[in-house]
Parts: structure tokens; sequence; C-alpha cells
């Protein structure tokens, strides 16, 4: 069984990329161009239809929400507390202010491939 991925990203040049490199490594890929879809998604997980993915990659930069906000929601959320999160992300210094929940990793889109980042997800997966 192929290993679910929630990717958020609003740059759908990059989500399209991320997307097929990934869909070509065999990881089943979602994409949520948008904070609050992310939101719904999360909260739908353990319920009649929802899915749950086994990591998210989310952008920190969305249209409509800051993703540290979407990260305190994942984290707290008891359906989706322990699903893996990566903050996928430009910002070289990611400033979590007073959140308390952390993600499970920092990757700078710059200084990674979608060819490592498929590696670093399937070696986090195992």
């Amino acid at each position: 069984m192929n290993k679910k991925v929630f990717l958020v990203e609003d740059d759908s040049a990059i989500s399209d990329i991320y997307k097929a490199i990934m869909e070509k490594s065999d990881l089943d890929v979602e994409v949520f161009s948008m904070g609050q879809d992310i939101i719904k998604a999360v909260k739908l997980i353990g319920k009649d239809g929802g899915n749950t993915p086994d990591i998210i990659l989310l952008d920190l930069i969305l249209p409509d929400m800051n993703g540290l906000d979407i990260l305190k929601e994942i984290k707290t959320n008891e359906s989706s507390k322990d699903i893996k999160v990566f903050i996928l992300t430009n910002q070289s210094d990611v400033d979590f202010g007073e959140i308390v929940v952390r993600p499970d990793k920092i990757v700078t889109k710059a200084n990674i491939t979608p060819t490592q980042l498929v590696d670093v997800i399937k070696e986090e997966l195992k």
C-alpha cells in the first residue's frame, strides 16, 4: 500500500513538480493550496470518509492562513496529532514565537531537490 502525503502548497508550479516526482516514487499525494482546505481535511481524519495521511508537507506562507496556525491545529487535534508534519519553506529562520507545538522536520525548499525530498520522506516513513 502506498504511503499517503498531504502537500500544502499554494504555488501550483511547485506543487505540480513535487506531486509528479512523489507519484513516480509510489507516494499517494493530495494537494491543498489553501489553509482552510487542509484544516477541513484534518478535521475529517478518523471520521466517515476522512483519509489519514502518513505525512503532511506544510508551506508556511499561504494566501488565507499562516502555516504555523495550521501546524498548531494539526498537532492539537486528537485525530491528527501523531501525523508527521514537515514544514516546507524558503524561510531560512522560522520563528515559532509562542507556539508550543513543533514540526517533525523543517525542510528548506531551496536546499533540496524534489527527488531528495522524496528520499527524506521515505526514510522518515520506514
